[in-house]
């Protein structure tokens, strides 16, 4: 499972037409694994304030962007959350 420093991740949600919604949060670490992403270093109550199901999550990592369809996260701990890839 890749470990990224990256200090942040990019939300993104699309709906009918052109309308879409993002949201950048900072984090501090991202581990891309089979089947899920954890986000380590998230502040939960930006997480729960969410009102919308994120599409994808993007972030940046030694100079390349990585891109990734989500669906809603879960607090798996104390600044961890976790996104099941689809």
């Amino acid at each position: 499972m890749p470990l990224y420093q990256s200090d942040s991740i990019l939300l993104e949600a699309y709906y009918f037409g052109d309308d879409s919604e993002s949201l950048r949060l900072p984090c501090g670490s991202v581990c891309v694994g089979a089947g899920a992403i954890l986000v380590d270093g998230i502040e939960p109550r930006q997480l729960q304030a969410l009102r919308w199901t994120p599409d994808f999550l993007s972030f940046d990592a030694q100079g390349t962007r990585h891109r990734y369809p989500v669906s809603r996260p879960s607090l798996v701990g104390p600044g961890q959350a976790r996104f099941a890839l689809l």
